[in-house]
C-alpha cells in the first residue's frame, strides 16, 4: 500500500502530495513545497523516483527543479509538455521570474488511461482538460489527485491560456461516471474529502 503524505503553502494554497512506497517516492505538484519534500524524504529515508505534474501551472511547479537529479523522472500530460518550456503558458511571467525546464532534461509524456507500475501499485492517468488543455487526474485505488480540475467547492478557472469552460464541464461529467462515490478526492488546492460529499456541496456538480 502507498503512504500519501500532503504538504501545503501559505503561497496560493497549493498542495502538493508524497506517495512513498518500499523507500521510494512519486511527487504530486511540487508547488511551494520542494523544500518540505526534500525534508520528508531525508528523515525517512526516502529516494524520489518521480514527479507527477497534474499540469503545468507555476503554482504546481514552481519548486520542481530543485526535486530533480538524473533518476527523477518528470511525469506530465502528453498535450501540457510545452508548458515547461514556455512561460507565457505555465504563467510564470505574471510573477516576473520566468520558469523555462532545460531543454536537455528528459520529460515523460503521459496518455489518457496510461497506467504506471510503481512497486505493485497501479497508477492511471486520465485526461481532464478543461483548467488547461492537458490538465489529467491521477488515479490510485480508491484516491483521486484531481490537481485544478476539481475542489472541494468548486473547480478551476477556465479563463487561462488553452483554457475551456466546455471541456471542463466534459471533464467534471467523466469524473463522476467514472469514480466510486466513496472515494478520496486529494484537490490541488484546499480540502479534500470523499467525493459523494463533494457532491452533495459543490455547485459544479448539480
Amino acid at each position: 500500500m502507498i503512504n500519501i503524505t500532503k504538504y501545503s503553502s501559505s503561497d496560493m494554497d497549493v498542495n502538493t502530495y508524497v506517495l512513498a512506497k518500499d523507500g521510494h517516492v512519486l511527487v504530486i505538484d511540487p508547488g511551494f513545497s520542494g523544500i518540505k519534500v526534500i525534508n520528508h524524504c531525508e528523515n525517512h529515508h526516502l529516494k524520489i523516483d518521480g514527479v507527477i505534474l497534474t499540469h503545468g501551472h507555476i503554482d504546481h511547479i514552481r519548486d520542481l527543479k530543485m526535486l530533480l537529479n538524473a533518476d527523477v523522472k518528470i511525469y506530465i500530460y502528453k498535450e501540457e509538455t510545452d508548458f515547461l518550456k514556455n512561460p507565457n503558458l505555465n504563467l510564470s511571467t505574471m510573477f516576473r521570474n520566468d520558469f523555462v525546464l532545460d531543454k536537455n532534461i528528459s520529460i515523460t509524456a503521459v496518455d489518457d488511461e496510461q497506467v504506471m507500475d510503481f512497486f505493485n501499485e497501479k497508477i492511471k492517468f486520465i485526461h481532464l482538460p478543461g483548467h488547461t488543455k492537458g490538465s489529467m487526474g491521477i488515479i490510485y485505488n480508491q484516491h483521486f489527485f484531481s490537481g485544478d480540475t476539481l475542489f472541494y467547492d468548486g473547480i478551476g478557472r477556465t479563463d487561462l491560456p488553452t483554457g475551456n469552460i466546455g471541456k471542463m464541464q466534459a471533464s467534471l461529467k467523466r469524473i463522476l461516471s467514472t469514480l466510486p462515490k466513496n472515494t478520496v478526492v486529494y484537490p490541488g488546492h484546499g480540502k479534500g474529502g470523499k467525493l459523494a460529499e463533494i457532491i452533495s456541496i459543490n455547485p459544479y456538480l448539480k
